[in-house]
């Protein structure tokens, strides 16, 4: 009796085994579900290492874009986007506050001169836009196909939606673009992974270029790689600077490296302040260096926020006005917030070399109108565009709105493209 049992228990055993070895082959957990036929488990929020652009390859045309007209088939059969100066190809995107992407794509040189750009916008959770922004810059290099350097961009703290825009500088020239992606390679609010600066009182981001443009605004090609080193590469044009936030009245060490380029006038490190309303204040400050020699050179100096601010612009550029296609070097920028005690204790020593100019930029206004331009203002009142630009902190210079008060540098004045002296 006793082995009749045993002989039934084997029996219901190895029948379970085979029952369970069989819904395994074919897919079935006995928990009712399908491995195949498993609902497929949505995210609302993107993970790392994630794509989280739509038709970044364009493959399914304009899903995503919204410009069935941009869209291009090559002879290979590769679907890819053109554009000229038009805002109008862009994607909508969730991108999560206070996190880091990465951004990466191809493009490939067509009739427009100047840059292929890709631009980012970010807006809070009423539909307002943020101050901050970025515009990433290539200059094509042959006519095919090439990578734009991977680049890493951060979304504020406080950014509900974000924008992205392939265009170039050209109204009547387009430049084409394929494979865009954008990654997600931190977790919310920490930024462990690409902040590389330990100190906690220093502002300034990626102040030694070894993570691109991250934290700056400018052409990804500026970076430069020599020795082991990144530094950025500049000539007469405001397109490299970082906005930082600061505090009202507080005073900032300010410290760089610069290495004379192909230029034989200074260094040129322009700090701009901008009050709550994103409008630039009069005051300014303008920090030259000299070189002595072919070598990387020091440049240290202190600047106090005026009272009525709550961010500066830092510009890093050649002071060569006549933009005769000359540059210099920079490396290692640093912004940290200091006390009058605490400068007691620093032995700051300032070179001959350098000299800061305390100054305040007049201007004039003007109230935007149906159908004007940045370039058609600039034009009207003889004012270089970039200066205009630089003047109202323009995060997005293609789109003016009617009313809106822009502010006219005045040639007679300390303005972005003057050097003043002492």
């Amino acid at each position: 009796m006793r082995i009749r049992k045993l002989k039934l228990a084997l029996v219901v055993f190895i029948s379970l085994v085979f029952v369970v070895a069989l819904a395994y082959l074919i897919g079935i957990h006995l928990d009712g579900g399908s491995k195949k036929n498993a609902p497929k488990v949505t995210k609302s929020e993107n993970t790392v290492l994630e794509a989280v652009i739509l038709n970044g390859d364009f493959e399914k045309g304009d899903l995503g874009w919204g410009n069935p007209g941009a869209i291009q088939k090559e002879d290979s059969g590769n679907h890819c986007i053109i554009n000229n100066c038009s805002w109008e190809v862009r994607q909508e995107m969730n991108l999560l506050p206070h996190t880091t992407y990465t951004v990466s794509a191809y493009t490939k040189k067509g009739t427009a001169r100047g840059p292929a750009r890709i631009a980012f916008n970010f807006l809070d959770v009423n539909g307002a836009k943020l101050p901050q922004f970025y515009d990433i810059k290539y200059t094509h290099v042959g006519d095919s196909w090439e990578k734009i350097p991977q680049q890493f961009i951060m979304v504020p703290k406080n950014a509900a939606t974000a924008w992205i825009y392939l265009l170039s500088e050209d109204p009547k020239g387009y430049h084409c673009f394929d494979n865009v992606t954008v990654t997600r390679t931190s977790e919310i609010g920490d930024r462990k992974i690409t902040d590389i600066s330990t100190d906690q009182n220093e502002l300034m981001i990626n102040g030694d270029f070894e993570m691109g443009l991250y934290g700056w605004i400018g052409m990804a090609d500026q970076i430069k790689y020599e020795n082991g080193n990144r530094f950025i590469r500049n000539g007469y044009n405001w397109e490299v600077f970082q906005i930082i936030d600061v505090n009202p009245g507080q005073k900032y060490l300010i410290t760089a490296k610069t290495r004379k380029g192909t230029s034989s006038k200074p260094a040129r490190i322009k700090v701009v302040f901008l009050n709550q309303d994103e409008k630039r204040v009069p005051e300014f400050f303008n920090i030259l260096h000299s070189f002595d020699a072919a070598g990387w050179e020091n440049v240290t100096e202190v600047i106090q926020a005026p009272s009525s601010v709550n961010q500066l612009r830092v510009y890093l550029l050649s002071d060569d006005p006549k933009r005769s296609g000359t540059y210099c070097d920079f490396d290692n920028i640093s912004l940290k917030p200091v006390t009058d005690e605490g400068l007691k204790k620093m032995l700051i020593k300032n070179s001959e070399l350098t000299r800061m100019v305390h100054g305040f930029q007049e201007s004039g206004q003007y109230v935007v109108k149906a159908g004007d331009t940045v370039s058609g203002i600039a034009l009207q009142f003889n004012i270089p565009e970039q200066e205009l630009i630089s003047a109202n902190a323009f995060s997005d210079p293609g789109k003016l709105e009617v009313g809106q008060i822009i502010y006219l540098p005045q040639g007679s004045a300390q303005s972005l493209n003057q050097t003043a002296t002492p």
